[in-house]
C-alpha cells in the first residue's frame, strides 16, 4: 500500500518536473516570438520615421543678368557643402564664353574660359556635381533676340520660342549643347545637364509647324528626344534633365500613346507656391516612363518680377510643403516608398531674360540657408510630429537655433522678424541696405498718394495754375532731404554689392532701382520750385481747365 503511494508520488512528481519544464519551453518560445514582434515592429517604425532620401540636393546658380563673381560663388561652397548640399545648376544663359558662329551669344561681360575652368574643377574637387542648364526650346531670348538669328522665332514678335521644324533651329541648338558638353567634360564628368523646355510659350504656330499635322504635345516631345539625342551621341553617360511643365495636364491614354525612348531622360516638376499644387496624376504619368523624378523648390526669384528681398516665410513654407508631400511618398498600388532622384532650389535672377532684376544671391542667403536647414532636418530620421506642425512652428522648433548660430546673429530671431541688424553674417549689410531701400520706397509712396497731405494732385494742378501756396515750402524741403537720403541709401548698397558683383550688374541694379522713384520726386522738385514764383493767378474758367 505504501510502495503504490510511493510510485503515485513519484509520477505526480516527474509529470509536475516535465510540465514545469515544457511550461519553462513555452514561455522561452513565446518570449523569442515577443522579443522578433517587439524587434520587427521598431524596425517597422523606424523606417516609417526615416527621413526623405534625396541622393542630391542641387542648388541653382542663375547667371542672366547678375553674374556673381567666381571668387565670390567659391567661397560659398563650404556654407553649402556643410547644410547639405552637393550640387549646383549652373543657368549660364549669356554668361558663357561660346565661340565660332554663335559668340554673339554670349554677353559682353560674359565669364572668361579660364575662370571658369577654374572655378568648375574647384567646386568638384569639393564635392558638388556640376549640372550645366541651357535653354533649348523656350526662354531663348538671348538667341532669339539677335538680327541673324531672328527668323528661327516661332512666332516673329516673339523672342522667346524657337521653330521646331526649321533644320537652322537644330544646327544652333546642337552648337549650343556641343560647346557646353565639350567644355565640361574636359574638366570633368558630366553626369547631368539640364536643357530647360519650360514655358514654351508659343509653340506649333507658324506655318512649317503647323504643315506637319502633330498635337503640341508631339511638337515637344519630338524636339526634346532629338536633343537627347545629340547629347547622347556628344556624351553617352549623360543625363538629359527637363523642367515638366509642358508636359502637365496629359491624361494617361495620350501617354500610353507616345512611342518615344524614355530612357536618360528625367523631369524636374517645379513649384514655388507656399502652398502646392502638384498633380499626383501627373506624377504617376511620369513615374511611369521616366526612371527618375526630380522636384524644383524656390529659394528666390518667386516672390515678384521686381522683388528686392525674398519673402522668407513664402520660401520656408514652399520648401516644407514640397518636404511634407514627398515624405513617405508612394504612389497608388505600391507598397513601397518612392525616392524622388533630388530637389533643386532653384533661385531665379530674373523671370526672363528681357525682365528686370529680383533678388540678388548675395541678399538671398538667410532664405537659402533657412531651406537647406529644413531639407537637411527632413532627410535625418528625428522627425515625428511634422505633419502636425505648420512651418513657423516647424522653424522655431528644429531650425532657429542653427539658423542663428550660421547667421551669426545676436538675438534668437524667426523668419516672420528677421532683423539683418542684429545678425553679422557676411552679406547682412547688403541685406540692411536693401531692407532700408524696401522702407524708404515704401514711406515715398506712401506720402506722394496721402489723401489729405499727398502730392499726387500736384501735375494736374500745376498746370491748371492752382496750387495752395501753403504748401510749396514745405513740400519743396520734403523733396530735397529725400532726394538726398536716397542717395545716401544708393551709394550704401552700391558699396554693399562691390564685393560680390561686377560694376556693370551693380550700374544696372542700382539704377533700375532707383530711376522711377528719383524721377518722380525730381519732377515734384520742379513743379515746387517753379510754382514758388507765382504771385498772380487768372480768372478761373472751364476752357484752361481742359488741355
Amino acid at each position: 500500500m505504501h510502495l503504490d503511494s510511493y510510485k503515485l508520488r513519484l509520477v505526480r512528481m516527474k509529470v509536475n518536473i516535465i510540465t514545469v519544464f515544457m511550461g519553462a519551453v513555452y514561455l522561452c518560445l513565446f518570449y523569442i516570438l515577443l522579443h522578433a514582434w517587439f524587434q520587427r515592429k521598431h524596425k517597422l517604425l523606424t523606417v516609417q520615421q526615416m527621413g526623405v532620401n534625396l541622393s542630391s540636393v542641387v542648388v541653382h546658380i542663375d547667371l542672366k543678368g547678375s553674374p556673381p563673381k567666381l571668387e565670390y560663388l567659391s567661397s560659398l561652397l563650404p556654407l553649402f557643402k556643410e547644410l547639405g548640399a552637393n550640387g549646383l545648376l549652373m543657368e549660364y544663359e549669356d554668361m558663357f564664353p561660346y565661340k565660332g558662329d554663335i559668340a554673339n551669344l554670349s554677353s559682353k561681360y560674359c565669364y572668361k574660359e579660364h575662370e571658369l575652368r577654374n572655378f568648375i574643377k574647384f567646386a568638384s574637387q569639393a564635392g558638388f556635381e556640376i549640372i550645366p542648364l541651357i535653354q533649348t526650346f523656350g526662354h531663348m531670348e538671348h538667341a532669339l533676340k539677335l538680327p541673324e538669328l531672328k527668323h528661327l522665332r516661332e512666332v516673329p514678335l516673339y523672342p522667346d520660342s524657337i521653330c521646331p521644324s526649321k533644320t537652322e533651329s537644330k544646327a544652333l541648338v546642337d552648337n549650343i549643347l556641343r560647346q557646353i558638353i565639350h567644355f565640361h567634360s574636359q574638366i570633368v564628368p558630366l553626369r547631368y545637364l539640364h536643357v530647360g523646355c519650360d514655358e514654351v510659350f508659343h509653340i506649333n504656330k507658324c506655318a512649317q509647324c503647323l504643315s506637319r499635322g502633330q498635337t503640341d504635345l508631339n511638337i515637344f516631345m519630338d524636339h526634346l528626344q532629338k536633343i537627347k539625342e545629340t547629347v547622347k551621341v556628344l556624351s553617352p553617360n549623360t543625363i538629359v534633365l527637363f523642367w515638366d511643365d509642358m508636359l502637365r495636364g496629359i491624361n494617361s491614354k495620350d501617354w500610353d500613346d507616345l512611342g518615344y525612348n524614355f530612357s536618360d531622360i528625367q523631369p524636374v516638376y517645379w513649384d514655388y507656391s507656399p502652398s502646392l499644387r502638384v498633380s499626383h496624376r501627373n506624377l504617376y504619368n511620369y513615374h511611369k516612363k521616366f526612371e527618375n523624378i526630380w522636384i524644383a523648390s524656390a529659394f528666390k526669384g518667386a516672390d515678384g518680377r521686381t522683388a528686392t528681398l525674398p519673402n522668407l516665410i513664402n520660401r520656408f513654407l514652399n520648401h516644407v510643403e514640397w518636404l511634407k508631400f514627398i515624405l513617405h511618398y508612394k504612389f497608388g498600388g505600391e507598397k513601397k516608398n518612392y525616392n524622388f532622384k533630388g530637389i533643386i532650389l532653384t533661385g531665379w535672377s530674373r523671370y526672363s531674360h528681357m525682365d528686370p532684376l529680383c533678388e540678388t544671391l548675395p541678399s538671398s542667403i538667410p532664405s537659402l540657408v533657412a531651406n537647406l536647414l529644413l531639407i537637411k532636418l527632413f532627410q535625418s530620421a528625428s522627425i515625428d510630429d511634422v505633419y502636425s506642425l505648420d512651418g513657423a512652428k516647424v522653424f522655431n522648433r528644429y531650425l532657429k537655433e542653427d539658423f542663428n548660430k550660421h547667421l551669426q546673429c545676436e538675438d534668437y530671431i524667426d523668419l516672420e522678424n528677421f532683423d539683418s541688424y542684429s545678425c553679422k553674417f557676411r552679406e547682412s549689410n547688403l541685406y540692411s541696405s536693401l531692407e532700408q531701400y524696401i522702407f524708404q520706397n515704401s514711406d515715398i509712396i506712401t506720402k506722394i498718394n496721402d489723401v489729405k497731405e499727398g502730392l499726387h494732385f500736384l501735375e494736374y494742378y500745376y498746370k491748371l495754375d492752382h496750387l495752395n501756396m501753403n504748401i510749396i515750402a514745405t513740400n519743396i524741403k520734403w523733396c530735397n532731404e529725400t532726394i538726398l537720403e536716397l542717395t545716401d541709401t544708393e551709394n550704401r548698397i552700391y558699396k554693399a554689392m562691390m564685393p560680390y558683383h561686377r560694376t556693370v550688374v551693380i550700374d544696372e541694379y542700382i539704377n533700375y532701382k532707383f530711376y522711377d522713384r528719383r524721377r518722380k520726386l525730381k519732377v515734384l522738385l520742379k513743379i515746387l520750385k517753379d510754382y514758388y514764383h507765382v504771385r498772380t493767378w487768372q480768372r478761373k474758367t472751364h476752357k484752361n481747365m481742359l488741355f
